[in-house]
Order: C-alpha cells, then sequence, then structure tokens
C-alpha cells in the first residue's frame, strides 16, 4: 500500500537539511506526483550529479531521519554510489528509498515545490528510454507513454538526450526492447485510464520507426 504522507514527511525532513542540496526527487514518483499524475509509484528516487558527495555522510542523515519516522529498515543497500533503503512503517505500509549518485550529465531545469527539487521532464523522459533499453518494466513504458502523450516532447527529442548519457544506445537493442512490452501482463495501479491496445500498438510503431533508421 502506498502511503504519499510517509513520501512527503520523508522528504520534507531530508530536504530541510543542507547536505541535500545536490539531490532532486526524479523517476514515476516526481513525474506522477509533481507533473502528469497518471498513476500510483512506491519509491522515491533521489539523484545527484554531484560526484564529490559522500554517500556515507548521507547514510548517516537518512538513519537519522528514518528514525525520527519511527521507519523499521527491512533491506539496505551501502555503496559508494548507490543508497537503498526498503523500509516499514507501523502500521505496516512500506516505502522504499534509492538515493544514486548519476552521471554528471543533466537536462532541463529544475523546479521547487515546498522545498523539494524536482527533476525537469525531459531529464526524467530521457532516462526513461533509457530504463526501458535496460528492463522491461511496464511502469516505465507507461511513463515514457504519458510524457508523450501529455506533454510538448517528442520522441525524438528525447532519445537523442539519452544518447548523450549512454553512448552505447542505438536503435536496433532499443527497437528489440520496446517489443519486450508485448509480453508484460502486469500493469501498475492506475489513476487515469488508458487503453492498452492503443498503448502495444505505439510501442510497436515506435519500434519499426526506429529499425527503419539504421542505414543497411
Amino acid at each position: 500500500m502506498t502511503d504519499y504522507k510517509l513520501q512527503d514527511d520523508f522528504l520534507e525532513e531530508f530536504f530541510s537539511e543542507n547536505l541535500t542540496s545536490d539531490f532532486y526527487l526524479t523517476g514515476g514518483t516526481a513525474l506522477s506526483r509533481f507533473y502528469l499524475n497518471h498513476r500510483i509509484s512506491d519509491d522515491i528516487d533521489l539523484f545527484t550529479q554531484n560526484q564529490k558527495i559522500d554517500m556515507s555522510t548521507v547514510n548517516f542523515l537518512v538513519l537519522k531521519i528514518l528514525s525520527n519516522l519511527k521507519l523499521e529498515i527491512v533491506k539496505q543497500v551501502n555503496t559508494d554510489t548507490f543508497l537503498q533503503y526498503i523500509t516499514k512503517s507501523k502500521s505496516g505500509n512500506t516505502l522504499k528509498i534509492d538515493f544514486v549518485k548519476d552521471i554528471p550529465v543533466h537536462f532541463g531545469e529544475f523546479k521547487m515545490v515546498d522545498k523539494v527539487r524536482i527533476d525537469s521532464l525531459e531529464n526524467i523522459g530521457s532516462n526513461k528510454v533509457l530504463t526501458i533499453l535496460g528492463r522491461s518494466d511496464a511502469k516505465d513504458f507507461i511513463d515514457l507513454y504519458f510524457i508523450l502523450q501529455k506533454t510538448k516532447l517528442k520522441f525524438d527529442f528525447l532519445y537523442e538526450l539519452a544518447t548523450k548519457k549512454d553512448l552505447g544506445l542505438s536503435e536496433f537493442y532499443l527497437a528489440n526492447s520496446m517489443h519486450q512490452i508485448q509480453k508484460i501482463s502486469i500493469y501498475p495501479k492506475m489513476l487515469v485510464k488508458f487503453d492498452k491496445t492503443k498503448l502495444l500498438k505505439f510501442y510497436s510503431d515506435l519500434a519499426r520507426k526506429l529499425l527503419l533508421k539504421i542505414k543497411p
């Protein structure tokens, strides 16, 4: 069960700290809660491009916040570039929080909502292109689809941005990844209705267009 108050409480405490000014909320939660309001999103994804940030210091801060919120840590991962906390509240609600030291390439302007620093639509969109390349998760297909349907951003623009983040991105491999949506049976909980048939056709057509761009 998603507890948005729990998300809000964590974000408010986190962004009240001076240490956190380089981080920003991104991914599905940023997209749904602050732009499109199209689906339920359970996770908090906090990224930074600052390569000098000491993740052990961030970890110390997060542990303090989780204690203040009386959240039990079910699982924890600590590395120099990645932190993950899977937590549970006393009422049984779970909250997964990821901290990522990302590559120093970012597109668009951040926006502030209260104290929370929110990623730009174009940066979220370019990351969704790359995420689809790396995994077959319905929520990523849904997110990119709604970005392209509900905003002025175009796929070719997001693809071009994505190539600047991952030089290995190619039309062939991305087209193959897009075909994987045909095998997906479990979708995220939606806040708006959408036509699954149109979604599948959209990605089938897009994959075909990508393959046509490949020089023989």
